[in-house]
């Protein structure tokens, strides 16, 4: 994890996550899952959308697919650690396949965690509970 990760939540406010992917149905199984841990959950379907929405509030978690049109889980990523002086959100990085040598490399390099599709609802809710309670 970045060294200038944002904090832990503060107890009793819920967290905040942004979930970006460029699928509607992931999305809205997503947001309906953790509304209901308690959450407070927007949405952006790619990671330009995710960086403009990051300007104008502040997350706790970022739920990201590895594989978007116009800018992906890699780029979000990089664009949020280069050259930034503020907290940057957890991460957690989802996709149906880790193929691709240059996205195997990085999530090793990055050792960000990877939640991989079809994922249940309970590995969802376990890994979004890990992550937030990380140091």
């Amino acid at each position: 994890m970045p060294k200038n990760q944002a904090p832990i939540p503060t107890p009793g406010a819920p967290a905040r996550i942004l979930v970006v992917d460029d699928d509607p149905l992931v999305i809205r199984l997503i947001i309906d899952t953790l509304i209901v841990e308690g959450y407070d959950v927007d949405s952006a379907e790619n990671g330009a959308a995710a960086l403009e929405k990051l300007r104008h509030a502040h997350f706790d978690l970022i739920l990201s697919d590895l594989h978007m049109p116009q800018l992906d889980g890699v780029g979000l990523y990089r664009a949020l650690t280069e050259g930034q002086g503020h907290p940057v959100p957890r991460i957690i990085f989802m996709t149906g396949s880790v193929g691709a040598s240059d996205q195997h490399r990085f999530l090793k390099e990055t050792g960000l965690p990877l939640l991989r599709k079809p994922f249940s609802l309970a590995e969802l809710q376990q890994i979004v509970r890990q992550a937030l309670a990380a140091p």
